[in-house]
């Protein structure tokens, strides 16, 4: 698989803490590990597959205390912002197409906003290669972008060969063995004004995909925190068993179904959902 624009990943590394598309995504994170993950060892081994610039490692060590905490990205430049971030994790350099795996055994893999830059047809033997380590009860954590018509600019930009929809997701966890626990488009509330923002590269796309510009970049402060608030509410909603039925991501939550060994139920990690108290309180 071939690594992202180098200017992708310098805007990432910049923006993933504080923007609204990650925290959002972060959030939705925490409690979909909170909700399917109750069974789950106190410290579980948790691997990013397609770890980025790291803030999703980082986010884990500080929010899940896993046992072990590993990602991997086919970028070195990205490799060594997420080793910045999340230097207790191990973070080394490969590909989910054939992913180099440390852990004889998972209890959460995550792979968000990774699998449409290969295509699933490339990206399928690493997928099951990961699943086949995953532990009974364990979960495969997906985030994908949704819909091919919404194809523009950015997809240029960030090298997408396939967008999603979330029949196509559901599938997917079938066919690797595992259940369904949750599938559902995200970012629904905001999905108007993502169409509307990339309407004019949809009808008229760069032709040099080298000249293409992401969507992401910085917003205002103010227009972050009003769109983070939004999402909050989207999160809150999907989960309380919400199913958004369209959106500009498919979310997905898979577990390898199977009894473990009797008096192995523990109690759940505690989470931090993102941008709340502790107290409980882009595709």
């Amino acid at each position: 698989m071939m690594p992202m624009n180098p200017r992708e990943y310098e805007l990432m590394a910049a923006l993933e803490a504080e923007h609204w598309w990650y925290r959002a995504l972060r959030g939705q994170l925490a409690y979909s590990l909170k909700r399917f993950g109750r069974d789950l060892p106190e410290h579980p081994n948790v691997l990013d597959a397609g770890c980025g610039t790291g803030e999703n490692l980082r986010f884990l060590q500080q929010h899940f205390q896993p046992g072990y905490v590993g990602g991997f990205d086919p970028s070195p430049q990205a490799v060594a912002w997420a080793r910045a971030k999340a230097p207790s994790a191990d973070v080394y350099a490969s590909d989910v197409c054939a992913p180099e795996l440390h852990c004889d055994r998972y209890d959460v893999i995550l792979s968000c906003d990774v699998l449409y830059i290969p295509g699933l047809s490339a990206a399928l033997p690493g997928l099951q290669q990961m699943v086949a380590r995953l532990s009974v009860g364990g979960l495969l954590v997906l985030n994908l972008p949704a819909y091919n018509w919404l194809r523009s600019d950015h997809d240029l930009a960030i090298g997408t060969r396939q967008r999603f929809v979330a029949a196509e997701v559901r599938r997917l966890l079938l066919d690797l063995g595992l259940a369904p626990r949750l599938v559902t488009y995200r970012v629904s509330f905001l999905f108007p004004l993502v169409v509307l923002s990339r309407l004019p590269s949809m009808l008229r796309p760069t032709p040099n995909a080298a000249e293409a510009v992401s969507a992401l970049d910085r917003v205002p402060a103010w227009l972050n925190r009003s769109f983070s608030a939004v999402m909050a509410a989207e999160n809150w909603l999907i989960s309380r068993g919400g199913r958004l039925p369209f959106g500009s991501s498919v979310f997905a939550v898979g577990q390898l179904r199977g009894e473990g060994p009797a008096g192995s139920r523990l109690m759940p990690p505690t989470f931090v959902a993102e941008g709340r108290e502790p107290s409980g309180s882009v595709q």
